[in-house]
């Protein structure tokens, strides 16, 4: 009856289609579609008439109709299908004549409309949500669309207007804005934006009604996708707030009255603030004499530590021990000299005294003793000079109290430092140099040296086996820093923001003061520096100390920076 292109056509159509007999009612062809949709086997479907299926009153008078030879044709009818599991299917349905081999045939098109009521329902329901939403809402408002023409307003809107009833009932729209625009003071503003529906931009603006009512309108664009429908405005009666912000204001020039008449208690406050900052400057004073204490008590710790016994009673011995190896030498040349003056008279000699004073060099070995005991006397005064040295750099850190700047090497101040703290290092670490010849800056130099030797001890302290600390210096235009940077164990993180406050200590009691790094920074300070802390747990510590080349009482530059 059709070819298997023409079936698959049909079975493809979304649309339900049926070819009836318009004499038995018998369907003759029904696709794949309607047999989906309706759940019928397609054998079973084609052995019902068309009555079987559509179960609408009209549907059973128009086949009745057609059973009597009236061929009606029918578009966009609403109808029921029965479903073989009994439920109603709203359809709608086009029936057509057709012919066929001089046979006419009724062709029935059909389409579900259920989906399409829900819609209508789900767009009815929206509607009606917002309705109920425009009315209960706080602001008045107006919708106009693309046209210019009024699409809604709530009842608000119309109640805060007092818009007249006859311009509502007839719907005059250019009446209605034009009322509006009279009603306030900024008419042609009022009107500009009621003309700008397109406009992309959104508005806030103050509106002053005649009666004495402020209103704050506001509008934005109505989209539809992308398209502009319309505008939408927002009117919000704020006669009440702009009242209340007129009466903060005038309590706010009250409040300025009374602080005008309460100058003459504030300048008595003034004196009495006065007073205690000269009492403040009195305790500061002393503060910074007990700071000094402390830091002499904590120079005297270290050298203690660090001395070990060595005290100023040595340098009287050590100086005649030097002054003595000195005489020494001197007359051991004159012997020396005297004994080669005797060699050359020893050819004159008789035979036996000769020989008995070759036996006795011989004995002595003249020539080995002649070079050494020259070495002996010369590595002994080196010895003493290392001493008296030493001597000398402990002693340079008994005036941390220096009142006056002086100009001075700072890698001279290095080496005497670790000279002073040697024996604490040598047996834990290898000190490794990286001097870059810096400029001699204006400072007190023995007070640096206390800063550098409790950064070295402490990066000595911070190695738990033998590692290596590192000492750099470096410069630029207006300013010199030394670093002194371990291979420790680091500080960690939490520590970092307290290590510079006095008394704090991570060392075991009884083995530190914590007032190595407090002093430190405050010497640091006074000399307008910083000190830098860069620290990696299980890496180690770098501390960095910056200073200005010449001292002009600026401000310090700032908290140290931690790492």
């Amino acid at each position: 009856m059709m070819n298997d292109f023409t079936r698959l056509m049909l079975d493809h159509c979304p649309e339900m289609l049926f070819l009836v007999n318009p004499v038995s009612l018998k369907i003759e062809i029904a696709n794949a579609t309607a047999v989906k949709i309706l759940g019928y086997d397609a054998e079973e479907l084609l052995g019902f008439t068309i009555t079987e299926v559509e179960s609408a009153l009209p549907d059973v008078f128009y086949w009745d109709e057609v059973r009597n030879g009236q061929y009606l044709e029918v578009e966009d009818q609403e109808s029921q299908y029965r479903r073989r599991n009994g439920d109603l299917l709203d359809v709608r349905k086009s029936i057509q004549l057709v012919e066929h081999g001089g046979v006419s045939m009724l062709f029935v098109r059909t389409v579900t409309t259920q989906s399409e009521h829900i819609a209508q329902d789900a767009l009815a329901s929206t509607l009606s949500q917002l309705r109920a939403t425009l009315e209960s809402t706080s602001n008045g408002i107006l919708v106009i669309d693309w046209r210019g023409k009024i699409d809604s307003m709530n009842r608000l809107f119309g109640k805060m207007w007092a818009i007249p009833e006859d311009y509502m009932y007839w719907q005059d729209d250019a009446k209605i804005m034009e009322f509006l625009a009279l009603n306030v003071q900024e008419s042609e503003l009022f009107r500009d934006r009621l003309r700008a529906i397109v406009d992309t931009s959104e508005t806030l603006d103050l509106l002053h009604h005649i009666d004495g009512r402020v209103f704050e309108m506001s509008s934005r664009p109505q989209y539809l996708a992308v398209q502009i429908i319309g505008r939408v405005f927002g009117f919000q009666d704020v006669t009440l707030h702009i009242q209340a912000e007129l009466a903060l204001r005038e309590a706010r020039d009250r409040l300025e009255e009374g602080v005008l008449a309460r100058t003459a208690d504030l300048y008595a406050v003034n004196e009495t603030l006065k007073q205690e900052k000269e009492s403040q400057a009195t305790l500061i004073k002393k503060l910074e004499e007990t700071q000094n204490q402390l830091l002499q008590s904590e120079r005297m710790a270290s050298i203690g530590q660090l001395a070990a016994g060595v005290a100023h009673e040595i340098n009287n011995p050590v100086g005649f021990v030097n002054s003595n190896l000195g005489s020494l030498q001197r007359y051991v040349t004159d012997l020396l000299h005297l004994l080669s003056t005797y060699e050359q008279t020893e050819e004159s000699m008789a035979g036996p005294v000769l020989q008995a004073i070759r036996q006795v060099k011989e004995d002595i070995d003249i020539v080995f003793l002649r070079t050494d005991v020259t070495q002996l006397l010369a590595e002994s005064l080196d010895g003493i000079k290392r001493v008296t040295r030493i001597v000398q750099d402990l002693k340079s850190f008994s005036h941390v109290d220096e009142a006056e700047l002086q100009w001075a090497d700072l890698e001279a101040g290095l080496e005497s430092t670790l000279r002073v703290v040697w024996n604490e290092l040598k047996y834990k670490a290898e000190v490794v140099k990286e001097f870059a010849g810096i400029v001699r800056i204006e400072c007190f130099p023995f007070q640096l040296n206390q800063v550098f030797m409790n950064l070295l001890i402490n990066a000595s302290h911070a190695l738990e086996t033998r590692g290596t600390i590192t000492v750099r210096t470096g410069q630029d235009e207006t300013q010199v820093w030394v670093e002194v940077a371990d291979t420790g164990k680091g500080i960690p993180r939490h520590v970092l923001p307290r290590i510079f406050d006095p008394f704090f200590t991570t060392k075991p009691v009884g083995q530190g003061t914590g007032l190595g790094l407090s002093l430190s920074y405050a010497i640091v300070q006074k000399h307008h520096g910083r000190i830098d802390v860069q620290s990696e747990v299980g890496k180690g510590s770098t501390f960095r100390v910056t200073l200005p080349i010449r001292e002009s009482g600026a401000p310090a530059a700032g908290a140290p920076q931690m790492a």
